[in-house]
């Protein structure tokens, strides 16, 4: 990852004057084909998005129809994706080249703009939310979510229980203490009233992308990032839009907290003087982050290394930084635990999603491939290779950790930079891969200034994660013929779309 050539901060730097006409026609086009996207989606939800059991979405004014049209509505979602992929591709054209083209402030109402209509649909891309609640459920009765699934503790017939996938009915949380707290604060809140709780979920991970927001513009102004261009590939990623928002899933507040705390822990070493509250509290929001979701403690790799810069460098301010920061995040990691009343059961949990076989994941396609083979063969050994992949991937991981760590501390890779490789490391040698796991490496990333090329890559690798799990509610999910009508019915939409825009000339590369 390097920065930007001199040129292009010359460009920058005098402004974008000789392509005002190329903004003037290529932002507002943008915003309008994302908001037209976003709409799409929140009116097919009511057909392809994870709606409770007991709901009847055919008594809403207007959409309800739809809900009986599962095609239709499936074709109406994969035209709302291309557009809103499309709308943040056109913004690509200007901010890459361009970063100050467009002005953080409209990057902000952009954000809001797409973000609105999504948060007033049943859950879509995911139903993991249901998961939540049944956990949440699990624990305010006072059963252990570590010791198994919703179906196991919850009765028959439990609201709560009965929209869990069952994927993952029966299966111990994955989620540390912070969040299985929040989890049965909300359920006791709400009672059996799944609408509610799915709101309070969704206003949690909407706090979660709010700090997300407010840490990327203080990193990228810290880094020297342009605020605009973080804004707009961070948070008005599609994969947000999609995944964390529209899918509810807790990554919202795991990186929100991660940022934050990133960010403060780094104001507290910025100070003539070691800044010891802006450095615990900092630390203590990574670990509350990695109380969330466990990956997040990646980001104290950001603080051992600038803290053992500041002490010095070498192996004895390494060790000394690494005690510190390892036992300060230890002991936020050791309260929320106690507190929780389920002690360290949480790290029993660890293992839930590796349950599944992850499609995406890297080392599990070679085992498919080889299970595969061995099919052919007629030897039944996917399985086996499948764990043989995933103890490579470990191994892998591990020696490119170290590189990247040894990579930051002798101040070839810079601090955030680091976090991001770190994190695409976790992600391209993990036994579990969701879309929305790119976010990991892309945020951080993202208030770096980085070469336009890596910028590019960061971007198509979003564009294509973001489009290749469609939303397959129940009305549509497991209809083969009708998935691949709705599929041709979007295709021959998108298709007309694109050639009336570029007969128009409004699809032309920017200049």
């Amino acid at each position: 990852m390097f920065p930007e050539p001199s040129q292009t901060e010359s460009l920058e730097q005098t402004g974008v004057s000789d392509n005002q006409s190329h903004t003037a026609r290529r932002v507002p086009l943008a915003q309008v084909a994302g908001l037209v996207g976003v709409l799409l989606l929140a009116a097919s939800s009511v057909s392809v998005g994870a709606v409770p059991v007991d709901a009847d979405p055919g008594v809403i004014p207007a959409l309800g129809g739809i809900a009986d049209l599962p095609v239709l509505g499936l074709a109406a979602a994969l035209v709302g994706m291309g557009l809103v992929v499309t709308g943040w591709l056109l913004l690509a054209t200007v901010l890459i080249p361009h970063p100050g083209a467009i002005s953080s402030r409209r990057i902000v109402a952009t954000i809001a703009l797409w973000i609105a209509p999504l948060l007033v649909v049943p859950p879509m891309f995911s139903d993991d939310v249901y998961s939540y609640l049944g956990q949440g459920a699990v624990a305010n009765q006072g059963f252990d979510p570590y010791a198994g699934g919703p179906a196991d503790f919850l009765a028959r017939g439990d609201p709560l229980g009965r929209n869990v996938s069952g994927y993952w009915e029966r299966s111990a949380a994955p989620y540390g203490p912070v969040f299985l707290l929040i989890a049965q604060l909300i359920v006791r809140i709400v009672g059996a009233d799944i609408i509610a709780g799915i709101a309070l979920h969704r206003i949690a991970e909407l706090v979660g992308l709010a700090l997300v927001l407010w840490a990327l513009t203080a990193l990228a102004r810290r880094t020297g990032g342009r605020m605009s261009r973080a804004l707009w590939l961070g948070v008005l990623n599609p994969l947000v839009l999609f995944h964390l928002v529209a899918g509810i899933h807790n990554d919202a507040l795991m990186l929100g907290l991660m940022l934050a705390g990133t960010e403060l822990a780094l104001r507290g070493l910025d100070h003539e003087r070691l800044g010891y509250l802006p450095l615990v509290v900092g630390v203590g929001l990574i670990g509350t982050a990695a109380a969330v979701k466990l990956p997040a403690a990646a980001a104290l790799t950001v603080v051992v290394v600038v803290l053992t810069h500041r002490w010095g460098g070498g192996p004895i301010p390494f060790a000394k930084s690494v005690t510190v920061t390892i036992g300060l995040f230890g002991a936020v990691l050791v309260a929320f635990s106690m507190a929780s009343g389920f002690g360290f059961g949480w790290v029993t949990g660890l293992s839930t999603p590796g349950e599944v076989n992850s499609w995406l994941a890297p080392t599990n396609q070679v085992g498919f491939l080889v299970g595969g083979i061995g099919m052919l063969a007629g030897v039944s050994i996917t399985q086996a290779a499948i764990g043989v992949g995933k103890v490579i991937g470990a191994v892998v991981a591990v020696v490119l950790g170290i590189l990247v760590l040894r990579r930051m501390l002798d101040r070839t890779v810079e601090p955030l930079t680091g976090l991001g490789l770190l994190f695409a490391v976790a992600v391209v040698c993990g036994p579990v891969v969701q879309p929305w796991y790119l976010l990991w490496c892309v945020l951080p990333l993202s208030a770096v200034a980085l070469h336009t090329r890596w910028l590019w890559v960061l971007t198509w690798t979003s564009a294509v994660l973001a489009v290749i799990v469609p939303p397959l509610g129940s009305g549509i999910h497991g209809n083969v013929p009708g998935i691949a009508l709705g599929y041709a019915l979007a295709f021959a939409v998108l298709a007309t779309v694109i050639m009336v825009a570029r007969s128009l000339r409004i699809a032309s590369p920017a200049v």
